[in-house]
């Protein structure tokens, strides 16, 4: 079905400096307008690289989009706040992401990072383009029952329920309705998260170096690191990591219901794949990706 989306960048550019999480090295991230059917494009050493699934490389406990030899890793939490944008009735469609360094800065874990310094960079409307709202239901499933399905709707939302076997967390549910300021209210304060016992593998396989109690939250036996910011908040940022990568479908989130059983990147992205390989015609896609 064929509608018409508006087509918007960003105001002024803006640059970002920060730590990466997994690599622990630090980067530099200038966000640039970009026009009118550009779609989101990562740039780093003289290489483009569209965000979108193809691009995606790997999805060991972060996103990683790579072509060329050149890979940018952990996209998910800057997608998702691309994406949420047309949740406050703003579309963020096109966007150039010049990146020195290997990795996009993780803040505070959350998103709050990106959204506010899109908010900062602001918005405007660069035209209208072609898009199709997605017909029909889909399904992907994945290892331990995992699953992600999406149905036709007449708004999005998105439930996520996780499950860990750990007295302090148990099952986690957590609902998004896209509706303004929802996001960033609800779902982008949420931070990533690991267990203690796994800190020291993970560093060893070259991940989580730059991990810490200030950028995640750190599950001990018997405590959390920190204070939670919502009771459910493992589930929340499990929601923010699934709108990020989804968002590499290209698609827009406008008429869609999505349920996630224990999702994952590695999940997510395969369920970007599906959509983004759906029967439609192309040509007329909301270009997230390009």
């Amino acid at each position: 079905m064929l509608r018409r989306q508006s087509s918007g960048t960003i105001k002024q550019s803006v640059t970002v400096e920060g730590i990466g999480i997994h690599t622990g090295t630090p980067s530099r991230i200038t966000l640039l307008p970009a026009p009118s059917g550009a779609g989101i494009v990562f740039r780093s050493r003289g290489v483009e690289i569209p965000a979108r699934a193809a691009s995606v490389v790997d999805t060991s406990r972060c996103t990683v989009l790579g072509k060329d030899g050149v890979t940018i890793s952990t996209v998910e939490h800057l997608m998702s706040a691309i994406a949420s944008q047309r949740y406050d009735k703003r579309d963020l469609t096109n966007l150039y992401i010049d990146v020195e360094g290997v990795e996009l800065p993780i803040g505070d874990g959350s998103a709050n990072l990106w959204v506010e310094t899109l908010a900062g960079a602001g918005l405007h409307k660069i035209g209208t383009q072609k898009r199709l709202a997605p017909e029909g239901d889909l399904l992907i499933t994945g290892k331990n029952g995992s699953f992600i399905t999406a149905f036709d709707a007449q708004f999005f939302s998105a439930t996520v329920v996780v499950q860990f076997d750990h007295p302090l967390i148990g099952t986690q549910v957590a609902h998004f309705q896209a509706f303004p300021g929802n996001y960033a209210e609800s779902i982008a304060p949420a931070r990533t998260f690991g267990f203690i016992e796994e800190v020291e593998a993970l560093r060893k396989a070259g991940l989580a170096l730059g991990g810490n109690e200030d950028n995640a939250v750190v599950i001990y036996p018997d405590r959390y690191s920190r204070p939670l910011r919502f009771e459910n908040e493992l589930a929340r940022h499990k929601l923010l990591d699934l709108i990020g990568d989804l968002a590499l479908a290209g698609l827009p989130f406008a008429n869609m219901q999505i349920f996630a059983y224990k999702p994952s990147h590695g999940l997510n992205v395969e369920f970007a794949k599906k959509l983004a390989a759906n029967d439609w015609d192309r040509e007329n896609w909301y270009p997230f990706s390009g």
